[in-house]
């Protein structure tokens, strides 16, 4: 490896950022998203005030399924 003039060391070796999930394949969309809140709503009752929860078990979800579930 070749040194630079400036400081006489190696330059720093460049590692990969990690990508996010949805680079790898389509993420979920928001209407999908949508859904599966509104499955979860339905499925504990239909009971107000955990909107935002039942979004992000969607989320999660819809997330961490393998491609092409």
């Amino acid at each position: 490896m070749a040194k630079s003039l400036k400081t006489g060391k190696s330059p720093a070796k460049r590692t990969a950022m990690p990508r996010p999930a949805a680079a790898f394949g389509s993420a979920p969309t928001h209407d999908a998203i949508a859904m599966r809140a509104y499955e979860l709503f339905l499925q504990r009752g239909a009971g107000h005030g955990r909107h935002f929860e039942d979004w992000l078990a969607a989320e999660r979800e819809l997330h961490i399924q393998p491609l092409g579930a």
